[in-house]
């Protein structure tokens, strides 16, 4: 079984290698502070953070590591972001390594850990889940989100988005469906040449702040130690995510 279970998780990471392309975040001189605007706000979204869990509390012996994949349609105006020759993709897959650890009193947390290969795109972020309700045999399961998560890698931008999400979740048999929704603050400052944006005597690319909102919904499928979650977030951008891991 444990071999099975490292063999799925890797197949899942290479998956995620594949579909990326090589991506650099580079931003053409010839952007404007709204396009750079749009960037970011859809910079912020697809790197927020997201638990990809239902909402009952792992306990204090519960731990879940294993490799997610979001897919996510970008604007087409990230071609002045990735490259100046017009080409750019429709879709992005961010990869992620996620880790995740019960604690007393209801609570959970977890990190995760984003590298889109071919790129310099990196993201760092991390969570604290405390659940309300910890669900039964016939009740659900209630749980509050924060988390937080930082681009690195990139040394044109700072960005970071955090936020809070609520999460309702019940468990049948081996099945435990999920929804839930939240709001997710997102802040850029363009930290390149100026001059590159100098636009009749004024810097063009301002800092940005953007306040989303979210809901999503998922199913986790635990079969022994492994666990299969697949999860759909609804928002500016839609985002589909499926995670393979191993907990107890």
């Amino acid at each position: 079984m444990k071999h099975l279970v490292i063999a799925a998780l890797l197949l899942l990471l290479s998956t995620g290698t594949a579909l990326a392309a090589k991506y650099d975040l580079t931003f053409a001189n010839t952007l404007l502070n709204s396009e750079f605007g749009t960037i970011v706000r859809e910079a912020g979204m697809f790197g927020a953070y997201r638990g990809v869990a239902p909402a009952e509390p792992q306990g204090l012996t519960g731990f879940d590591i294993g490799v997610e994949a979001s897919v996510v349609e970008i604007d087409g105006i990230w071609y002045k972001a990735l490259n100046d020759n017009g080409d750019s993709p429709d879709y992005l897959v961010v990869p992620r390594l996620h880790v995740r650890k019960g604690l007393p009193f209801n609570l959970d947390i977890g990190a995760s850990y984003t590298y889109v290969p071919e790129s310099d795109l990196r993201l760092i972020g991390g969570e604290v889940q405390w659940a309300l309700l910890e669900g039964s045999t016939v009740t659900p399961a209630l749980a509050l989100r924060g988390h937080y998560s930082t681009l690195q890698g990139v040394d044109d931008l700072d960005l970071s988005a955090y936020g809070a999400d609520v999460v309702l979740s019940k468990g049948f048999a081996f099945l435990t469906p999920y929804i839930g929704g939240g709001v997710v603050q997102i802040d850029g400052e363009y930290t390149g040449n100026d001059s590159d944006h100098l636009q009749g005597g004024l810097y063009v690319l301002q800092d940005q702040s953007f306040t989303e909102y979210r809901g999503f919904g998922g199913v986790q499928i635990a079969m022994t130690v492994v666990r299969l979650t697949l999860e759909a977030e609804y928002s500016r951008l839609p985002i589909y995510t499926a995670k393979l891991s191993f907990g107890w």
